[in-house]
C-alpha cells in the first residue's frame, strides 16, 4: 500500500487533533502528515474533501454467531458488515453454540479472524456454558486471549458467583460485562412494561428488572479491589442515574448505549413489528431523553450496536415467538451522527471517543494514534453525505433492522487497517 489521503480532516481525541492535512501511508504505516504533501506518480491519491479521518471505530458488543449459527452471521460476513459500517474492530459475545467457555475454542476463533481488515476480539463466558452455576476456566481463557468476561444474553444471577467473577477479573485485568436483567422480574416479557404493552396485550419487562441488577452489581464491584464493571446496552433513566452514582463514588464502572435506545421508543411495538423487539426492550420517550443526557454529560462512555443477526424466518414468527435483537453495524455511525452530532448533543470528537477511544480503553487494547510512524488503523467518514438506509445493501447475512428507509447524514466511506483498504458499499 502506497497512498496519500488528500484534504483530510483529521479528528483524533486521544492525540488532541482536529486539523486539515494530507496523510501518507506506506505498507500500512503512517509515514507523514502535513499540509500539501508532494505528489508522486507512483503513489495513489484519494481526495477526502468533506470527509473526516478518525481512529478506527470499534464496536464492543456484537454477535457473529460462530460457531453454531452461521446461517445468521459468520466471522467473515460479520467482519465485512463491520467494515461496511466503518469499523476496524469488534468484540464478539460468547453466547454461541457451543458457548465460548474454553481456551481451545477461543484460540480457534481468534485464528479465523486474524487475517482480515477488521480486528475480531472475543469476550468469554463468565460461567461454564453460561449456566450461572460454576466459573469458567478464567485464567486459561485470559491466557488464550480473552478480552472480557460475560454471560451476555443472560445475567450472572448468583451474587456469590458474580463476586468470584469480579475477583478473577481483577486478577487478570479483564472487565466484567453484564447483561443486566433480573429474570424473575422480567418474567418472560417481550417488550417494555407500560402503556403500549397494556394496549397491545404483550407481556411487559419492567425497568426495575434492569436497575435492580445494576444496583447489586455496583455494590459487589465496589467490594472487590481492582475490578472493573461495564453495563451493557443501558435502556432506562434509572440505569443512567445508577451509573452516575457509581462514578461519583469513584468506582471503576462504565456503561454503553445503542442507537436504538437513544432514538426509538416502545411505540414502535404498537404494530407488532418484530424488528422493534429487543432485550433490553425499547422504553419510553423519558428513558430515551435520559440516555441522551447520559451520553451528553459523559456518564455513558460507549456507543455500541448489540449487532444481533436473525433470519427473516425467525423474525416472522410473531412478536411473542420471534427472537430478540436487531443488526446495527452498518447503520451505527450514520445514526449517531444524525441524531447526536447534527442535533448538537455531541461533537464529532465526542462521538469518536465513544465509538473508538473508550471501547479500546475499557478492553485494555492499544490506543490508536494518528501520528507518523504509527500503524494506519483508520475510519474515513463522509460527513456531508445524505443517504437512505437500504437493508438490501447490507453485507450482514441478516437484514433485521427497524431503520430501513431512514434518511441519514454522515456515512462511512472507507476503512484502512492491517495494510488493507475497504471502500464501503452502502
Amino acid at each position: 500500500m502506497k497512498l496519500i489521503l488528500r484534504n483530510a480532516r483529521i479528528v483524533s481525541p486521544a492525540d488532541g487533533l482536529d486539523i486539515d492535512a494530507d496523510i501518507l501511508i506506506v505498507n500500512g504505516v503512517i509515514k507523514d502528515i502535513r499540509k500539501s504533501l508532494a505528489a508522486k506518480k507512483t503513489i495513489e491519491e484519494v481526495d477526502l474533501k468533506g470527509k473526516a479521518v478518525v481512529p478506527g471505530l470499534f464496536d464492543m458488543h456484537v454477535h457473529f454467531r460462530e460457531p453454531g449459527q452461521t446461517h445468521k452471521e459468520s466471522i467473515d460476513t460479520g467482519s465485512e458488515a463491520a467494515a461496511n459500517g466503518g469499523f476496524t474492530g469488534v468484540l464478539c459475545m460468547p453466547n454461541t453454540s457451543p458457548p465460548i467457555d474454553n481456551p481451545v475454542l477461543l484460540r480457534d476463533l481468534l485464528s479465523k479472524g486474524s487475517s482480515g481488515i477488521v480486528d475480531v476480539e472475543y469476550s468469554v463466558c463468565a460461567s461454564r456454558n453460561r449456566g450461572g452455576e460454576e466459573l469458567s476456566p478464567i485464567l486459561s481463557l485470559a491466557a488464550a486471549g480473552a478480552r472480557a468476561l460475560t454471560d451476555d444474553g443472560s445475567p450472572v444471577q448468583d451474587p456469590g458467583l458474580l463476586r468470584r467473577v469480579f475477583e478473577y477479573g481483577a486478577q487478570t485485568g479483564l472487565p466484567v460485562i453484564q447483561h443486566c436483567e433480573d429474570l424473575k422480574l422480567s418474567n418472560n416479557g417481550v417488550m417494555n412494561e407500560g402503556f403500549v404493552s397494556t394496549v397491545t396485550g404483550l407481556r411487559g419487562i419492567p425497568s426495575v428488572s434492569e436497575t435492580s441488577v445494576i444496583a447489586r452489581d455496583i455494590e459487589i464491584c465496589s467490594y472487590v479491589n481492582g475490578s472493573h464493571y461495564h453495563i451493557q446496552h443501558m435502556s432506562c433513566a434509572g440505569s443512567v442515574s445508577l451509573l452516575k452514582y457509581a462514578k461519583d463514588r469513584g468506582l471503576s464502572v462504565t456503561g454503553e448505549a445503542c442507537p436504538h435506545h437513544f432514538i426509538l421508543t416502545d411505540s414502535g411495538c404498537i404494530d407488532y413489528d418484530t424488528n422493534f423487539k429487543m432485550n433490553p426492550p425499547l422504553r419510553t420517550r423519558e428513558d430515551v431523553s435520559a440516555i441522551i443526557e447520559g451520553l451528553a454529560d459523559g456518564t455513558i462512555d460507549v456507543i455500541c450496536t448489540d449487532h444481533a443477526p436473525h433470519t427473516e424466518h425467525e423474525k416472522s414468527q410473531g412478536f411473542v415467538d420471534a427472537p430478540f435483537g436487531i443488526i446495527g453495524l452498518e447503520t451505527a455511525f450514520g445514526l449517531a451522527y444524525t441524531y447526536l452530532v447534527k442535533e448538537g448533543i455531541l461533537s464529532l470528537s465526542q462521538v469518536i471517543e465513544k465509538m473508538s477511544v473508550n471501547p479500546r480503553k475499557i478492553l485494555n487494547l492499544g490506543r490508536i494514534s494518528i501520528r507518523p510512524g504509527e500503524k494506519a488503523n483508520l475510519s474515513i467518514l463522509d460527513l456531508n453525505a445524505k443517504w437512505t438506509v437500504k437493508k438490501k445493501n447490507f453485507r450482514s447475512r441478516s437484514k433485521n433492522t427497524p431503520f430501513d428507509g431512514y434518511r441519514l447524514t454522515g456515512k462511512p466511506f472507507m476503512v484502512i487497517n492491517n495494510n488493507k483498504l475497504y471502500h464501503t458499499k452502502l
